[in-house]
């Protein structure tokens, strides 16, 4: 989470770009993911052990690069921690994939975007992947990618595009993915497609991609925080909120300081009465650069605060998060779906490469926890020198993003913000009377 670290990360993952298939495991490679397991301290002594007994295994996966990659993963996994895990937007450097990109949302699963050969698929609900019902998929995943669900359901999709990882997995052909969707003539439909090696470049290759922005040029018209996709932080004044509308997709950049300095003097500048600070895409970066910013927000509102969420808000993010609820208590209303993590998890750490795959594991080592403040020992040092304790963070205002009203171009988190600012506005004319 600091942004050292972030930089490091983003450069290895760019240095791990090669345009080719996955190179075959070596002994080093199990040798450096032993050693991760030496320094991953999110393990109870049960799953240290259990991860040792599998590291002792790789061996006999030499010959199966896929099979052993899935491995490495699944040890890494058995931390149950975000933060610890083999990097799985990195899949798509090293195997081919499928052309054909799915998104999962609160309907269902659904195909998101697609080339001119299978066109037809683009909008159809998902039902089966080689065969398989597509929820089977999603819950043989969790034995490779620990944490929350919400989390790992931004990285499913890309395990079931990537045919040679599903039959590592026990699904189907490595050569060829297999879809069956729903047709609209009430049949069900099976599309065999062809995997291709098209590796993501930059910031893609290690946070990859968020589902709502792959899928969005199927969109006539955008919302509000589809309009910008490439900045990763933006201020705006929508109409229906009464207020301001605040974008942050990460918790770092370059003039990221100078953005948050000069939001907080318009605000000031414009008296504004409700905030909406969106998070919804934002895995993180250094958590002290937005804790200022996060606890001046309640003295600049006039009226409420609101922060979108997502599985996808992570890191940083909820330390920010964490720290405008407590700036905030209730004024601040939590809008959308639950964010990526628990309140106590590990985090920091750095990351190590297998050398003969080219994959990357990310370890944690430093705990945060803020429900508590985090006053042990192990604890990160700014979160111990700046506590975060709040009861919970999920969100008071459940909103699930559907496929139905993505594609219809609705924002249902600021459609039900907008109906919340209404049901307040009689009240604070009520008020504003007796003063």
């Amino acid at each position: 989470m600091r942004v050292l670290k972030q930089i490091l990360l983003v450069f290895a993952s760019v240095v791990g770009l090669g345009g080719a298939a996955a190179a075959m495991p070596t002994e080093a490679d199990v040798a450096v993911v032993r050693d991760y397991v030496g320094k991953n301290r999110a393990y109870t002594p049960a799953a240290r052990a259990e991860a040792m007994a599998a590291v002792e295994r790789l061996p006999a996966l030499l010959n199966a690069p896929a099979r052993f990659e899935l491995e490495a993963a699944h040890i890494a996994a058995l931390a149950d921690n975000g933060h610890s895990a083999l990097l799985p937007p990195q899949w798509a450097t090293r195997y081919p994939r499928s052309p054909v990109h799915l998104g999962l949302f609160a309907d269902g699963l659904y195909v998101i975007a697609a080339p001119a050969p299978h066109a037809a698929l683009l909008r159809r609900r998902v039902t089966q992947i080689n065969g398989q019902p597509w929820q089977s998929v999603r819950t043989a995943y969790a034995r490779y990618q620990g944490g929350a669900q919400a989390f790992r359901d931004q990285f499913v999709t890309l395990f079931m595009e990537t045919p040679a990882l599903l039959a590592a997995a026990g699904f189907g052909n490595p050569d060829q993915l297999q879809l069956t969707v729903e047709s609209r003539r009430g049949r069900p439909l099976t599309v065999s497609i062809d995997p291709l090696l098209s590796a993501p470049e930059g910031e893609a290759a290690f946070l990859g991609v968020p589902t709502l922005i792959d899928a969005a040029p199927m969109l006539t018209s955008r919302p509000l925080y589809l309009q910008e996709p490439g900045r990763p932080f933006r201020l705006a004044f929508p109409r229906g909120i009464e207020g301001a509308y605040i974008q942050l997709n990460a918790i770092r950049g370059l003039h990221f300081d100078a953005f948050l300095h000069e939001t907080l003097q318009a605000l000031r500048t414009r008296r504004t009465r409700n905030i909406v600070v969106d998070l919804r895409f934002n895995l993180g970066g250094d958590l002290n650069l937005a804790r200022d910013f996060m606890a001046a927000l309640p003295g600049v509102a006039t009226g409420q605060i609101y922060a979108i969420t997502s599985g996808r808000t992570f890191s940083a993010a909820i330390s920010s998060l964490g720290y405008l609820k407590q700036a905030a208590g209730d004024r601040l209303t939590i809008v959308g779906e639950p964010i990526g993590d628990r309140l106590e998890f590990w985090a920091e750490g750095d990351i190590l490469m297998l050398p003969g795959l080219g994959a990357m594991m990310l370890y944690a080592d430093e705990r945060h926890n803020y429900r508590t403040g985090c006053p042990e020992e192990d604890c990160h040092g700014s979160i111990r020198d700046h506590p975060i304790r709040v009861a919970g963070l999920q969100p008071d205002l459940p909103v699930p993003m559907t496929f139905a009203a993505f594609a219809a171009g609705r924002d249902p988190a600021m459609d039900a913000i907008a109906r919340d600012v209404a049901r307040r506005r009689p009240r604070l004319a009520y008020e504003s009377m007796l003063r």
